[in-house]
């Protein structure tokens, strides 16, 4: 497909014109897997992860913000957890820069090769994880089978003070999403999208835009979560003394 758009927009491109796919203009995408549902999901983000385990999409610069946000408002040694941290580089880094205990998942079994990292499909409670992070960190969501319920959940795994950082960039979008990255939203429609799944869950409480971006075409926003109001005081406190 990606040939027969080059090849026609060689012939309109001469008329000023260029041919698009329709997903281009979306603002909003979930892949829909057919018969074969959240099976077949499931089974293409363990091959995906696997093809691509040595991938890194975080970057230092920005994990550098985010600790230092994490460290102003709830201090050095805040617990965290990465959701679809693959290799777990920025659960290695995060623990490095705040001095604290990290942990990651992902849905893939080959997160147990790697330290601090846990085989757990994200949108799934563990409810020893119930109140237990001061932090969620995840550039993955993009990766999410149900966006809303994995929010929902990370939502109930932090503190009454704690905080969800969610990277989320121009290749995030409806254009990129398909069948390895299923959900895709325009960078502008995520704030909608948080108050409408969010209503009594969490709350859109900051937007973070870092100067630098993945490269001159590709601009990152951190979205930062705290929990509703009317959540807080309703889940167990941190017990530091948890294993996770």
């Amino acid at each position: 497909m990606k040939v027969f758009y080059k090849l026609a927009n060689l012939f309109f491109g001469a008329f000023g014109l260029k041919l698009v796919p329709k997903k281009d203009h979306l603002l909003y995408y979930l892949h829909d897997y057919g018969e074969g549902g959240y099976e077949s999901y499931r089974k293409l983000q363990i091959f995906h992860n696997k093809r691509k385990l040595d991938h890194v999409w975080a970057d230092d610069q920005t994990l550098k913000i985010i600790a230092n946000y994490v460290s102003d408002r709830l201090g050095r040694g805040a617990r965290g957890i990465c959701r679809g941290a693959r290799n777990g580089y920025e659960v290695q880094k995060l623990a490095e820069l705040l001095g604290s205990k990290v942990i990651g998942t992902d849905i893939s079994d080959t997160a147990t090769r790697f330290e601090n990292m846990v085989e757990w499909d994200f949108h799934e409670q563990n409810d020893q994880w119930i109140g237990q992070f001061g932090f969620v960190y995840t550039n993955s969501l993009d990766q999410a089978f149900d966006p809303e319920k994995a929010l929902a959940t990370w939502a109930e795994q932090i503190t009454d003070d704690g905080l969800i950082f969610i990277e989320h960039t121009t290749d995030h979008g409806p254009a990129r999403a398909d069948e390895m990255d299923p959900f895709g939203a325009h960078p502008m429609l995520m704030p909608y999208l948080f108050f409408q799944w969010g209503r009594s869950k969490y709350q859109l409480m900051d937007i973070i835009t870092p100067e630098h971006g993945k490269s001159e075409r590709i601009r990152i926003w951190v979205f930062v979560l705290s929990k509703a109001p009317e959540k807080k005081d309703q889940r167990p406190k941190l017990n530091a003394g948890t294993d996770v």
